[in-house]
């Protein structure tokens, strides 16, 4: 096993990422029949990574499964990008969602904080 692929507690990895996704569920520019663009592709990146960790068998990860292993991996790789742009100084968030520069959103402490969180585990 590489130093990348260490054991990761599935279970932790799921409730870390739950708990982000309630906070883009709950940032007030998410509400009502047009939500921001910006809040809407970061929260949808993160609920398809929470669906590939959904579909990992537990089991197969623990007992080393290179198909389990590589899939949470890619979990792993996505959480750390999606902290990166909730996380992000430069702008290049804006830019990949076409955010017009009129309507720039804040993500807020809390969404920041879970987002690096979940990238740290």
């Amino acid at each position: 096993m590489s130093p990348q692929q260490k054991n990761i507690d599935l279970a932790v990895l799921d409730a870390k990422t739950k708990e982000l996704i309630e906070a883009f569920e709950a940032h007030p520019r998410m509400a009502g029949p047009n939500p921001h663009s910006t809040i809407f592709f970061l929260c949808d990146f993160v609920k398809n990574s929470h669906k590939m960790l959904k579909s990992v068998d537990a089991e197969k990860y623990a007992a080393g499964n290179k198909q389990a292993r590589d899939t949470i991996q890619e979990v792993v790789g996505r959480n750390q990008f999606a902290s990166l742009l909730a996380n992000d100084t430069t702008g290049q968030l804006a830019a990949m969602t076409a955010q017009d520069p009129s309507d720039r959103v804040d993500l807020g402490p809390t969404i920041k904080a879970k987002a690096k969180e979940l990238a740290e585990l």
